[in-house]
């Protein structure tokens, strides 16, 4: 091969085994040697060094060790160096056979490679350097040329590689915020069910049209029973049907299941490779998938999850999705389940006022609570009004059945829960970790909860007890709120029975003890009165209250001029309140404003009258302008501080309220009830107006507003 020949060739190879070849091919022609040889630098490859090889080559292991580190000095530019000026005291040719030579083709520190040209033709040798320099330039730079291109190319594909990865991380993290998105729309469409039952219907459904699930099943927990049964599921078509008769034991679940039920940090369970059931047989081997849904940490049912009709993967994605799902559904039925409650609650109050004796009130109360509230046991006591004893009605024993309890009776004990509960009236006084008792002996541990009712005068009239001894299930704020609710609505009907049994009583003494009766009967009718003039929700006056105090000063003669002062209250962005947090957190806070308000009468001549939805008016007698716009200030500041989260209200993260106040004086015969209520209602709507939580006062000596 000639030189031109040999540098056409070279320039166009693009291959370090073609070059190889070219080089072998062009020093076999010119030089004859025995063997040629290309590898990289033993030291650094001292396994897999040798690259490309012609003819019997020496195996380069077998080279002085010291050689190498003598080879490394020279560069590419030094061409074909003779191995007889080795600096190694190795005679080579008694190894090689004869005159031998060495060139650095790529001199990169990170992969050095030779080639070496073993026992040259004797007739060769002397003028092998001359005839070869060139050439073998040449083939050193286009060695290191393609050495670059190939580099250079793995860059670009490494680069091109992590271009796609974070290309499809992208992808991936669109795919994940669309579904996100997905899911908040499917729980939205699905937040404002009639009812519990279409809330079931509608969430099946939409895991299975909407969230791409093949099929889908929701569960409903019984602890109590050691049972859970079904609401809606999917057939094997993909079709949702009716399941609320079909109930399974417990200890059906696999054992995974059953663990992650109990433990609060795993709300999604996938198993892979295993059997689908429907109706209790196998239909088919897929992946199968538990959505753990919890009141807090306590679980109270599950969607089951199949691939029985696609039997595709699930998919990290998904699993996100669900979870995520999981959660939202739970704060829906949580809410709905509140909201059901309040309803059972006015339900109860239907249910309750059937009863005409106090024993029937105390054990339908009884009934209805274990039944609908969610309650392991419960029992109501009578008591007096120094709390001295208490005596059964009815109860439950220790398995949960509800039984007459009318034999009981017992002093009061110096117990800290009879003691709390007392000093907290009307409110849910409970301990964690107690005995619990039945028959004043203990059958267990876990919480305890007793309150106390009174009477529209304060006056203790019975015990409510309460615990969790057959599910050891936690005591929520929302089951307090429920059990104090409902202990407020069984006092009305409890009092109103008491007052018609001793009617009843007295008309059957009535020939006998005519002056006793009379006595009784003005304080029963009496009692009948008060509650008529009452708001049940917060106990404080209504309408009737507020025409009961005008009617009883206009009625006197006075002599002398009366301060007449009116304060309006309405609550800021009640409306907002109710569509996010639900009818029953509006009622609790309607019932905690209605407790503070209580608080700023001064005596009985003075009761703040709910006179609409979120609407309230206080009447004060002989009070100076002064005294309302401060007793007013008092009663915003008390509100606020009460710190009733409100995150929708558009001025604050509170719930706050708006006051409008005024003052009139004049003949207690003579008060115009209507100017003195525009005068307020027109300070109540600049208070509006200028951004709530405030207070604006008119008087009508001056006509003009104040804040």
């Amino acid at each position: 091969m000639s030189l031109k020949r040999f540098t056409r060739t070279v320039s166009s190879t693009r291959d370090h085994r073609l070059l190889a070849e070219a080089i072998f091919q062009y020093l076999e022609q010119h030089f004859g040697p025995s063997a040629i040889a290309i590898f990289d630098d033993p030291l650094t490859n001292p396994l897999d060094s040798l690259r490309f090889v012609q003819g019997e080559f020496y195996s380069i292991r077998k080279y002085p060790e010291p050689f190498w580190e003598w080879a490394s000095q020279f560069d590419t530019s030094e061409s074909i160096i003779p191995l007889a000026i080795n600096t190694c005291n190795w005679n080579h040719t008694d190894d090689l056979g004869g005159e031998s030579y060495i060139m650095m083709l790529d001199n990169t520190p990170i992969k050095r490679t030779y080639l070496l040209i073993q026992n040259v033709h004797e007739h060769t040798a002397h003028n092998i350097y001359e005839q070869s320099y060139d050439a073998m330039q040449l083939a050193a730079s286009r060695w290191q040329c393609i050495r670059a291109e190939k580099n250079a190319s793995q860059e670009i594909k490494q680069r091109d590689a992590r271009e796609a990865k974070y290309v499809d991380e992208i992808s991936q993290r669109e795919r994940f915020i669309e579904n996100m998105k997905l899911v908040q729309q499917v729980a939205l469409d699905i937040s404002n069910p009639y009812s519990l039952k279409e809330l079931y219907l509608k969430a099946v459904d939409a895991l299975r049209e909407r969230l791409g699930f093949d099929r889908s099943t929701l569960m409903l927990l019984d602890m109590k029973k050691r049972s859970f049964s079904g609401t809606y599921g999917t057939n094997e078509a993909g079709d949702t049907i009716d399941e609320f008769h079909t109930q399974y034991d417990l200890h059906q679940l696999s054992e995974e299941y059953i663990e992650a039920l109990s433990n609060v940090e795993c709300n999604l369970v996938v198993i892979e490779n295993t059997p689908i059931y429907t109706a209790g047989k196998v239909v088919g081997l897929g992946w199968n998938a538990m959505l753990i849904l919890r009141d807090n940490e306590k679980p109270f049912g599950w969607f089951a999850l199949d691939n029985f009709i696609h039997r595709k993967p699930i998919t990290d994605y998904q699993k996100q999705m669900l979870e995520s799902f999981g959660s939202l559904f739970s704060q829906i039925f949580i809410r709905k389940r509140q909201e059901q409650n309040v309803r059972m609650l006015h339900s109860s109050m239907v249910e309750l006022s059937r009863c005409t004796t106090v024993s029937d009130v105390c054990k339908s109360a009884v009934t209805f609570a274990i039944n609908n509230l969610g309650i392991d046991r419960m029992a109501v006591f009578l008591t007096d009004e120094d709390c001295s004893y208490m005596k059964g009605t009815w109860g439950t024993n220790i398995q949960g059945k509800v039984v007459d309890e009318s034999y009981f009776y017992e002093q009061t004990q110096d117990f800290s829960l009879i003691n709390l509960a007392r000093s907290m009236p009307n409110d849910v006084a409970f301990e964690e970790s107690v005995p619990i008792y039945h028959n004043c002996n203990i059958v267990g541990f876990g919480w305890a909860a007793m309150t106390v009712l009174t009477s529209n005068r304060g006056v203790p009239i019975a015990f409510i007890a309460v615990d969790n001894l057959l599910t050891r299930a936690p005591l929520t704020s929302q089951l307090r709120e429920v059990i104090r609710m409902f202990a407020s609505s069984l006092v009305e009907v409890l009092q109103r029975t008491q007052a018609q049994e001793a009617i009843r009583a007295l008309n059957e003494n009535l020939e006998q003890e005519v002056n006793k009766r009379t006595k009784e009967l003005e304080e029963a009718n009496h009692q009948l009165e008060v509650l008529s003039k009452l708001d049940p929700l917060t106990r404080l006056g209504n309408r009737r209250m507020l025409e009961h105090v005008m009617q009883k000063y206009c009625m006197f003669d006075h002599k002398e001029v009366i301060s007449f002062g009116l304060i309006l209250i309405d609550i800021d962005h009640f409306g907002l309140f109710n569509n996010h947090y639900g009818h029953l957190e509006g009622d609790i806070a309607l019932m905690r404003i209605g407790n503070i308000l209580e608080h700023h009468t001064k005596d009985e001549d003075e009761v703040f009258c709910r006179i609409g939805g979120e609407e309230f008016a206080l009447l004060m007698i002989g009070a100076n302008c002064g005294d309302v716009k401060q007793r007013a200030e008092r009663i915003r500041g008390s509100i606020e501080n009460e710190a009733i989260k409100h995150c929708h209200n558009p001025e604050g993260q509170l719930l706050t309220v708006s006051v409008g106040c005024a003052c009139y004086q004049t003949l207690g015969n003579e008060l115009n009830f209507d100017y003195l209520y525009q005068l307020s209602d027109k300070a109540l709507y600049l208070a509006k107006h200028n951004g709530r939580n405030c207070v604006f006062m008119c008087s009508s000596d001056d006509r003009e507003l104040t804040e």
